[in-house]
């Protein structure tokens, strides 16, 4: 055999070892996909594919921290919500004490025993505007780190609000104690309680009576809070759907971009199984090496 023979039968053989090469890796992807059910065990099965497959898949995990965040602040208003509902219902207990201290016929240690009362309710107030959640104290404005009242109601927090972006940008989520509980809101809802403390303990039951109105005005401030929570915890409600709606999306592409189906896997599998038998079959003729395959 002289030497341009030899080029030409080594040529063949690669030509042929190639084909047959491809065909049975075409025939072993389909197999996996057939099998495992994904299109993408590698970037290398499909780099566009992928691409696309990591583009989603980061937009899900972006919208699922979101999602996170959204539960989060949205627990700790529940939280602060209900702590103002418990200190309305403190402040509904103090006004019927000074209904009470306003009668004229109560002696003083009546009304001493009343005052003392007030004081009790007056700490637990205390207590539930130092209420703590995921992020700290919840009443404390934007120092969170530290209670933000002081036994006898004395406020060190601030009214800066919590902002977090639930999908729809910057979003305000805090509850304020300033508003709830200070000036800031139009009344010291804890020096009302002491002047009422102290005119029960004065004996003066016309002091006594003219915190009522004042008593009944912290409850409405303390309500406005609760309202102003409220339509919060409405606005969390509606980005969380729409949030979820979206993860769902982005789980659905992804599904689609990286799973094969099953069916048309196995069909796909089966023609280049024969595909190969063939390509084998012709390669045999074609290298004459019949003698080899028996």
């Amino acid at each position: 055999m002289d030497e341009r023979m030899r080029v030409t039968d080594a040529l063949r053989y690669e030509s042929v070892r190639r084909a047959l090469q491809g065909a049975a890796q075409k025939h072993a992807e389909a197999a996996r996909q057939a099998s495992s059910g994904s299109r993408l065990e590698s970037p290398a099965n499909d780099p566009v594919a992928a691409a696309d497959l990591a583009r989603v898949s980061a937009q899900k995990q972006r919208v699922d921290t979101q999602r996170k965040t959204v539960a989060s602040v949205a627990g700790d208003l529940g939280l602060a919500e209900a702590a103002l509902a418990e200190s309305s219902d403190l402040l509904a207990r103090a006004k019927e004490l000074a209904m009470q201290g306003a009668n004229g016929s109560l002696s003083a240690s009546e009304r001493s025993m009343l005052a003392k009362q007030v004081g009790e309710l007056r700490s637990a107030l205390a207590a539930l505007g130092n209420t703590k959640g995921a992020r700290g104290y919840l009443f404390a404005g934007s120092q969170t780190a530290n209670p933000p009242f002081s036994t006898a109601g004395a406020f060190s927090g601030d009214d800066q609000e919590f902002v977090v972006d639930v999908g729809s940008g910057p979003t305000g989520v805090g509850a304020s104690g300033a508003q709830a509980f200070t000036t800031a809101g139009g009344r010291d809802v804890f020096q009302d309680l002491t002047a009422l403390e102290s005119a029960l303990n004065l004996n003066d039951p016309v002091q006594v009576a003219a915190t009522l109105d004042h008593l009944e005005a912290d409850r409405a401030q303390i309500g406005e809070e609760r309202g102003r929570i409220g339509l919060k915890q409405e606005k969390l409600d509606t980005s969380d759907l729409l949030l979820e709606d979206a993860s769902l999306s982005f789980a659905e592409s992804a599904e689609k971009i990286g799973s094969a189906d099953p069916f048309e896997a196995f069909s796909r599998m089966t023609e280049l199984a024969q595909t190969l038998e063939r390509s084998v079959a012709v390669s045999k003729q074609l290298l004459d090496l019949g003698s080899l395959w028996r």
